[in-house]
């Protein structure tokens, strides 16, 4: 079986080896989602709106998938680290048949219910018209996605996270040249607008699937006989992690939805600005994203080795980096946030909504990172828990009610203010919480 050791050599070394094939796959999956975001902006601020009001259901969906992802990462490291291979390739491979049947289920649910639940989010006849011909041909693709997720996971938590990497930019750039073909009907090909772009996204996926398939079978890190045996059991461990980190994954969509549901109270220009800007955000914070798919495995293979100090440092040096990078973030899109937002939608109300997003938002990204190291380091310690309850204070106790209180006062302006101060409160919290329970943890070793 295909394995790299985390547990030797330098700390930072071993972080960049993880983190850098996945900045590159996750950095262009990134540019790809905004630049079709500009696509769509030159075909009105309506259809920018209407794809906004599917961000919270699409991430309804991933966030399943990820806790199912990072419960199979958690279980995999910590397996690897401590030389227990044997059931590493039974694990991935009832990872697998989990998602891809759990979510052929929810896919064909979340159909169903397109109309009253974007009816309940503020969406009108004339959305809901555009949010069906995206979802219509998105919704069967979120099957091979979620598949490819959890391949990626089970590469990651063996050490390989070179292939994964190529793979997500590959397929980045094939969905990026397919896009405006399929969206203004390029080259004799029919104008599909929306549902060109969710055509364009779902061919990619089936390339990238039966390409991390390949690698996963070739890397001997899946069990391909006798796959049912032992099912159950594997299922129990992968969700003792896996269902807190999905409780704690879709805090974040729902809570969402609620402030899309605010939002639309200003109109679909509000809406669509806070898409651009979201947009925006994800490019600003990919590197944050990739560090927090790399620590978990790092974190797991050297718990399990009984590196604790190995671990501390990881975790020491995610930190300083979440630190610099949200600064060196935070003011030139505070400087250049509306001419960055002009590139991806030209209405000018649609860049003053973004640019005061951009304006605000940025100076938490620091904190939220430290917040997104803790919990993926508390999820591959195997103790899923605080990152549910860290996720759930951010959103519930925190961030919905403030927004709530200060769009009364100052309107979608304090929307924005509540997720500054939400992200920067948590982030602050993350950190005293994991440092209190590794402490507690390292005297049971």
């Amino acid at each position: 079986m295909s394995q790299k050791d985390l547990t030797q050599g330098p700390v930072p070394t071993a972080l960049a080896r993880l983190t850098a094939p996945m900045v590159m796959g996750v950095s262009s999956t990134i540019l790809v989602q905004t630049l079709e975001m500009g696509f769509i902006g030159q075909l009105s601020t309506r259809h920018v709106a209407a794809l906004t009001f599917t961000f919270p259901l699409t991430m309804i969906l991933t966030s399943i998938a990820l806790g199912i992802s990072i419960g199979t990462s958690s279980v995999i490291a910590r397996s690897v680290g401590s030389g227990n291979r044997e059931d590493v390739g039974k694990l991935a491979t009832h990872s697998l048949m989990l998602v891809a049947a759990g979510m052929a289920l929810l896919t064909a649910v979340a159909w169903l219910a397109l109309d009253p639940l974007f009816t309940a989010m503020g969406a009108n006849s004339a959305l809901l018209e555009l949010i069906h011909t995206y979802l219509d041909i998105y919704l069967p693709g979120t099957v091979l996605f979620t598949v490819t997720m959890i391949l990626s996971s089970v590469m990651r938590a063996n050490g390989s996270a070179n292939i994964p990497g190529v793979v997500m930019t590959v397929g980045a750039g094939v969905n990026l040249a397919i896009d405006p073909v399929l969206i203004f009907g390029w080259f004799g090909a029919p104008r599909m607008e929306l549902a060109g772009a969710a055509t364009a996204m779902t061919l990619t996926r089936v390339g990238t699937t039966a390409v991390m398939f390949y690698y996963v079978l070739r890397g001997d890190m899946m069990q391909t006989r006798h796959i049912y045996a032992g099912f159950l059991a594997s299922t129990r461990r992968i969700l003792h992690i896996g269902v807190p980190a999905m409780a704690t994954q879709l805090i974040n969509p729902v809570s969402s939805a609620i402030i899309t549901r605010l939002l639309a109270q200003h109109g679909e220009v509000v809406v669509a600005g806070f898409g651009v800007a979201t947009r925006i955000e994800a490019m600003a914070a990919m590197l944050l994203f990739a560090l927090s798919g790399s620590i978990g495995p790092f974190v797991g293979q050297n718990w399990g080795a009984r590196r604790r100090r190995r671990v501390n440092s990881g975790i020491r040096v995610s930190y300083q980096f979440c630190i610099a990078w949200g600064l060196l973030m935070a003011a030139p899109l505070y400087l250049f946030g509306a001419h960055i937002s002009g590139w991806i939608e030209p209405s000018a109300q649609v860049i003053q909504v973004a640019a005061l997003y951009l304006t605000i938002v940025p100076w938490s990204y620091g904190l939220w990172g430290v917040l997104m190291m803790a919990s993926a380091s508390f999820n591959a310690l195997g103790k899923p828990l605080p990152s549910t309850v860290l996720s759930f204070t951010r959103m519930f106790i925190i961030y919905v009610p403030l927004a709530l209180a200060l769009n009364n006062f100052y309107g979608y302006q304090g929307i924005f203010i509540a997720t500054l101060v939400s992200n920067s409160l948590l982030g602050v919290a993350g950190f005293v919480w994991l440092r209190s329970r590794l402490r507690l943890m390292a005297e049971t070793l």
